[in-house]
């Protein structure tokens, strides 16, 4: 089961590397939340596809050619931690930017229920579960 939440997960990530940016019904279920981290410019709780997907507008709007890549990613029953690296290039400026951080998914019925943003990799570790 590990492997198929795993498999999903990535896929997740290749399908908005590829193109599909917004929220998708097949993916995320309805109610779903996407939380930012506490340390961003610009933190919040979004719930329901339409929030989450404006939400991720303000990323494309930012930041069009936005890569968000897995480095790793672990499973602990329904949460998954996914370390990932964000790459991309500001819209009016062209500047590259490069970060890491967590994303802890919370999977139920084979779709995102929650999302959640860390900064910091212990804590998304301990969100899942995990050791330290």
């Amino acid at each position: 089961m590990s492997q198929e939440i795993e498999d999903f997960v990535r896929s997740a990530y290749d399908r908005f590397n590829e193109g599909e940016r917004l929220p998708s019904a097949d993916v995320w279920h309805a109610d779903a939340v996407y939380v930012n981290s506490s340390d961003d410019p610009d933190p919040g709780t979004h719930r329901g596809l339409d929030a989450i997907a404006k939400q991720v507008q303000t990323w494309i709007d930012t930041y069009p050619d936005l890569r968000v890549d897995p480095i790793e990613i672990l499973v602990n029953g329904d949460r998954v931690l996914v370390w990932a690296r964000w790459s991309g290039h500001g819209a009016g400026s062209g500047v590259p930017i490069e970060m890491e951080m967590a994303q802890v998914c919370t999977i139920e019925d084979g779709k995102l229920r929650r999302v959640e943003e860390y900064m910091d990799r212990a804590k998304a570790r301990d969100a899942v579960g995990l050791p330290k």
